[in-house]
């Protein structure tokens, strides 16, 4: 008796849920990232920052698993329409997502001048007491997160225009 390999079109449960809960703890850190600076000096200002770091230190171990589990699961292939150089610059640019992503979490994390509590329960001591190195880190916080929300305006562009092309198998690889 022969066993056929089904290739997946899809990928597996586990993968979708990393990707889209760290999508969503990303989108909603970079967004309140850049709503933070004019929450500064308000009363909503401490809470949003320590939801904000909250979320970051959360989404570093799942970015993390993320990472690694992609070497564990399998491999859903390309559709025919991604070929060749196309496939190579798309593969290319995942890694670099993936890096900047990890750059961003990392730079937040030891850009950090004071203590926080982990959504209120669980205190957090920030690593680097030097003023100048958690300045250095904030310089490459708010490069990499430029850099991050670009790359992601072109994941979700070029997912929208696969869509819209008809070519829908892109996104279902995710749903």
């Amino acid at each position: 008796m022969q066993t056929s390999s089904v290739i997946p079109a899809r990928y597996d449960r586990f993968s979708r849920l990393l990707h889209w809960v760290v999508a969503v703890v990303i989108i909603y850190a970079m967004c309140m990232g850049y709503i933070l600076h004019a929450l500064e000096g308000t009363r909503w200002f401490t809470f949003f920052s320590v939801l904000n770091m909250s979320l970051g230190t959360i989404a570093t171990p799942i970015m993390l698993v993320r990472f690694v589990w992609r070497f564990f699961r399998p491999s859903v292939p390309y559709p025919a329409t991604v070929a060749g150089r196309k496939k190579q610059m798309v593969v290319f640019i995942h890694e670099l997502f993936y890096l900047t992503i990890m750059m961003v979490l990392v730079s937040g994390f030891l850009m950090l001048h004071k203590d926080y509590s982990l959504f209120g329960l669980l205190p957090i001591t920030h690593p680097i007491n030097t003023i100048e190195v958690n300045e250095f880190f904030f310089k490459v916080h708010r490069v990499s997160c430029i850099l991050l929300g670009l790359i992601l305006l072109g994941h979700v562009a070029a997912v929208i225009k696969y869509t819209f092309k008809g070519q829908r198998e892109i996104l279902q690889r995710m749903l």
